[in-house]
């Protein structure tokens, strides 16, 4: 039985692996964000099956999966509320960090995918880099 990020309490390797690179992180930037931090040679022996990975790496990944559509949503929202809609993404995590201090969790890339998941629901919606 195959099992799914959705419902299943167990992840496979390839399942977190295709996740994390949807989400826009890399394996040290994934690493960094759980709760128990962990290096990104961790994450990848989880993605190449050669160590199990817990339970709440799992969750953890669910949950930002969640979080991650939420702000898909908000900035779909944000697009169609804009007379010439237009998104505005960072070339590295310094630069976004520094215009979002509190998205310090989360690196330039997953901000660029959500950007983009979300610029692909708006019809002429432009992804921009800051002047």
């Amino acid at each position: 039985m195959s099992h799914t990020m959705t419902g299943a309490r167990t992840v496979t390797p390839a399942e977190l692996k295709s996740l994390r690179e949807h989400l826009g992180f890399t394996g040290n930037a994934l690493g960094a964000y759980l709760t128990s931090p962990a290096a990104g040679r961790t994450v990848r022996r989880w993605e190449e099956g050669k160590h199990p990975i817990p339970e709440g790496v799992a969750d953890e990944v669910r949950e930002l999966a969640k979080l991650t559509d939420t702000y898909v949503q908000e900035a779909e929202k944000s697009l169609h509320a804009q007379a010439n809609p237009t998104l505005t993404v960072y070339r590295d995590d310094a630069e976004y960090h520094h215009a979002h201090p509190h998205m310090a969790r989360f690196p330039a890339a997953w901000h660029r995918a959500v950007a983009v998941r979300a610029a692909r629901q708006v019809e002429g919606a432009r992804i921009v880099f800051p002047d």
